[in-house]
């Protein structure tokens, strides 16, 4: 199984994928499990993706909800609940990082998403209180799909 952060930590909630590695990284929480930060590079994201590897991607994303919020979604729905994907400022987002798997035959089957809703994208600004309160919802979503994965 994979966990893939995705975000820039210098842009405040943008960060929380990376917190949300460091956490499972300092705690020893998931052993076995591949970590990577491809922070915001969404064709980086292409060189992780695996067929028949289980793969959870973890990304602040604007959803239209209180900050903070976590929200749990496949990647064929990813165009429809990220009202703006930060990627995609520099030109390609998650959902075209997916149709683009899927084109090339490396889109894994199983692929979770769990998008936090920022607060605030600010450069060096840290994460904001609401993000930094959604870290242990997104831990234990991760770790519920580690036991599924048997």
């Amino acid at each position: 199984m994979k966990v893939i952060a995705a975000g820039n930590d210098f842009y405040g909630d943008d960060g929380v994928g990376a917190v949300v590695l460091d956490e499972i990284r300092k705690n020893d929480i998931l052993p076995g499990v591949d970590l990577i930060d491809i922070q915001t590079d969404a064709l980086a994201l292409l060189d992780h993706l695996e067929p028949g590897v289980k793969t959870v991607i973890v990304d602040a994303a604007r959803m239209g909800l209180e900050p903070g919020a976590v929200a749990v979604f496949r990647p064929e729905e990813a165009a429809l609940r990220i009202r703006g994907d930060h990627l995609s400022v520099h030109g390609f987002g998650l959902a075209e990082a997916f149709a683009m798997a899927r084109g090339l035959g490396v889109m894994p089957a199983d692929v979770l998403i769990v998008g936090v809703e920022p607060a605030r994208i600010e450069i060096n600004r840290g994460l904001s209180d609401e993000a930094r309160a959604a870290v242990p919802r997104v831990l234990s979503i991760i770790a519920a799909e580690v036991r599924s994965d048997g």
